[in-house]
């Protein structure tokens, strides 16, 4: 069997594998309501819950970008792991409010404490949208590239058809569809990553020998100091503190899986799980980089690609079926939050009697709109990485004080519509001065203190007029 053929036929079994159980439990009670597209009916169990959000983390960074750079800077990129998995944590903060509340969308937080003003929540859904749809054209664009090098099938043809694939996941039931996909998913990715540690394990002759052949080569490889101070460098750790934690605190997609877990008394739970997992896939890079770099120190960035090279066909076939579906789980989980910021937050102020069934229908052909959009970019544009890391940096300097400086006032008579609009603002001029300027400082970090002041500054002269207090 040649190796295009057994990674067609891997790729496809596993779609299949995924997409007919989702299938069947998704339509056995009944039919498909907003609600489902939206929360999945709040009716997810927290092991859903947990894999979806661990699967829509995780993308195919985790399996190409986060090895090759572990693999260059050693132990120390760990640090990225833990400020990946920090904002589950943080969203506890406000976790039980979001779901006591029935929140489905940032911009929902942010009407509460602006009287429902119509201009923060389209800025709000357009700053919350801009970061999962760079996830959907980054994935795309990655996929297309990764196949395309693997089997030599045309770039275009295989973008298209990943849309296409990815649409079939989100249709049916949008969250609640997507949910259990990542989980079967998330089942999937797990078992493989177990055998690629066993695998490289035992082409490296064990652990002892990973240690000491990295220790004779490089002791800093395996010491945290010495990888973040010579290899990694402060200033970049310094930046991924203010780029990574911040976006990650403003991701909707995270957010949104509090909402749809089924019993309100396990969502600490479910977000301490999933940050746990989080942390366990960037352990598995690490390792992988590492192990990787003890067999073979001049492969680079490139050492996902050269491990894969050096397995069994049906292996290798797996180990791709793998990169399909941690970008397949985070395409579809991008696809489908944006289109819910459309259908929740703008589509209400331009027809606000809009029925359910109405919108159940605009949301699936929003969602084909959005991946048409998004497949002309990464047809156009094959090199999203620039740019998605300036989504984050936009959307955290502009969201990330509102939501949270928002709740931690919110029994003070202390937010008023203009602080939070002072913020929103002033961090995203932040974040424009900031990349202009080519500052030495994170344009993020620049972007989200900008926010912060005057939010506060405008708030405490504003004072009580029409501030917002809450009950709970």
């Amino acid at each position: 069997m040649s190796t295009t053929v057994a990674i067609v036929a891997a790729t496809f079994v596993v779609i299949a594998a995924t997409f007919i159980p989702t299938y069947i439990i998704n339509n056995r009670n009944k039919k498909t309501t907003e609600s489902d597209w939206a929360i999945a009916d709040r009716s997810l169990p927290i092991y859903v819950i947990v894999g979806t959000q661990f699967a829509s983390a995780m993308g195919g960074g985790v399996l190409v970008a986060h090895v090759g750079n572990a693999y260059n800077n050693g132990i120390g990129h760990f640090l990225y792991g833990v400020l990946a998995a920090l904002p589950f944590v943080c969203i506890i903060y406000l976790a039980k409010w979001l779901r006591h509340n029935n929140y489905t969308t940032i911009p929902e937080i942010l009407r509460t404490f602006t009287n429902n003003n119509k201009v923060v929540t389209v800025f709000a859904a357009v700053m919350t949208i801009v970061v999962p749809f760079g996830w959907v054209t980054s994935q795309i664009t990655a996929f297309g590239n990764i196949y395309s090098n693997l089997t030599g099938i045309d770039y275009n043809v295989l973008c298209l058809i990943f849309a296409v694939v990815a649409l079939l996941f989100v249709m049916p039931s949008g969250l609640k569809t997507v949910a259990w996909t990542d989980f079967i998913f998330a089942c999937f990715m797990c078992v493989m990553c177990l055998i690629c540690i066993f695998k490289v394990t035992d082409m490296a002759g064990g652990v002892g020998s990973i240690v000491s052949t990295l220790n004779a080569a490089d002791p800093d490889l395996l010491s945290f100091s010495g990888s973040l101070s010579n290899k990694i460098g402060i200033s970049a750790a310094t930046l991924w503190i203010f780029a990574v934690l911040p976006g990650g605190v403003t991701n909707q997609i995270y957010f949104q899986r509090v909402c749809a877990i089924d019993d309100e008394k396990k969502v600490n739970k479910s977000l301490l799980l999933s940050a746990f997992a989080s942390a366990l896939s960037f352990v598995w890079a690490v390792y992988m980089g590492l192990a990787i770099r003890s067999i073979n120190p001049d492969v680079g960035s490139g050492a996902t690609a050269w491990f894969m090279g050096q397995l069994p066909t049906v292996l290798m076939a797996l180990f791709a079926a793998l990169v399909f579906a941690t970008m397949m789980s985070t395409t579809s989980s991008g696809v489908q939050t944006s289109v819910m910021n459309i259908t929740r937050d703008i589509v209400p102020i331009v027809a606000p009697d809009m029925d359910e069934n109405k919108m159940l229908r605009l949301s699936r052909i929003l969602s084909v709109i959005l991946m048409v959009v998004a497949i002309l970019m990464c047809l156009v544009f094959t090199d999203t990485l620039t740019w998605l890391t300036a989504t984050y940096a936009f959307s955290a300097a502009t969201l990330a004080c509102p939501i949270f400086v928002s709740y931690a006032f919110r029994n003070k008579k202390f937010i008023t519509t203009a602080g939070v609009v002072a913020g929103m603002v002033a961090g995203l001029i932040g974040c424009i001065v900031g990349m202009v300027l080519k500052a030495t400082i994170s344009y993020a970090a620049i972007g989200v203190g900008f926010s912060l002041v005057a939010m506060l500054v405008v708030c405490a002269l504003t004072k009580g007029k029409g501030a917002v207090e809450l009950s709970k």
